[in-house]
């Protein structure tokens, strides 16, 4: 009895870790359709779409079979279904990219797709099926709120790059969010790491969360000047505001696995009773 219960251990265990490094495997594609696509929106939709295509298509044939694979294993239905919608979605939009409306759409859920394939990841590790080093919340405003807001604003400040890149909109929203959200990443990170400094989730993801996010910021820097300094498609202007839209997408990643740390290690002080 003793050597199945074993057996069926390392089984689960292997399964386990096999989803996982799947998991690893559809960040990195959905990372490589993220950049690929903006190489083509940055170069006119002239070049390089054939390659955004190829590595488009990959991408969801695995992210699909992630979907179902954690769906099937009960890991998360919910986050399974989502992988599949977002799919199908992007697929959808993807037919539709002559119109700069969709265009805009299938960019901001590209995004979207690679932070809930992160998401996807960090569920499946090994850290996660261990138990939550619990912490108690008592800063104003909450890290609870904090960590539910951030993700939201990041899509949002996503969603405003893409409407500029598709030429649905000026620059000076896509500024103006980007000057809020990098003053809320920071209160949010510095709230982690004054209040928790020795936790070892909480406080690295919070410092991967910074550390992203100011890259970011000077990335994008770099492709508003790099804009303004020509009007030609040049290697520089792809690469830079390639880089830009994928670490956009990085960020909203960042965002919302600290989200998801919070919410498993920080409670709410409850009130005293009157």
């Amino acid at each position: 009895m003793t050597d199945a219960t074993s057996v069926s251990s390392i089984a689960h265990a292997e399964t386990a870790s096999g989803l996982h490094r799947f998991a690893v495997a559809c960040v990195v594609c959905s990372l490589a359709g993220v950049f690929t696509g903006a190489m083509v929106t940055s170069s006119g939709g002239t070049a390089f779409g054939q390659l955004h295509e190829i590595t488009a298509g990959i991408t969801a044939l695995i992210v699909a079979i992630l979907g179902i694979w954690l769906a099937a294993q009960g890991v998360s239905v919910s986050l399974g279904c989502c992988l599949v919608a977002l799919v199908l979605g992007e697929a959808a939009l993807g037919l539709a990219r002559e119109s700069p409306t969709a265009g805009s759409f299938h960019a901001v859920l590209a995004q979207l797709l690679f932070a809930i394939t992160a998401a996807a990841a960090t569920a499946t590790g090994t850290g996660w099926s261990k138990p939550a080093d619990l912490v108690e919340d008592h800063g104003w405003p909450s890290l609870g709120s904090l960590g539910k807001i951030t993700p939201f604003l990041v899509l949002c400040q996503v969603a405003l790059g893409a409407a500029f890149r598709h030429k649905q909109m000026g620059i000076l929203p896509h500024l103006f969010g980007a000057m809020v959200l990098v003053l809320l990443i920071l209160c949010v990170c510095i709230f982690v790491m004054q209040q928790f400094p020795e936790h070892k989730v909480l406080r690295p993801a919070a410092n991967f969360l910074m550390a992203i996010a100011f890259t970011q910021i000077f990335l994008g820097i770099g492709a508003f000047t790099v804009r303004t300094m020509t009007n030609k498609v040049t290697p520089v202007v792809v690469g830079v505001t390639a880089a830009h839209a994928s670490v956009g997408a990085m960020t909203l990643a960042a965002a919302l696995v600290l989200s998801m740390q919070i919410r498993r290690n920080v409670f709410k002080k409850e009130e005293p009773a009157e």
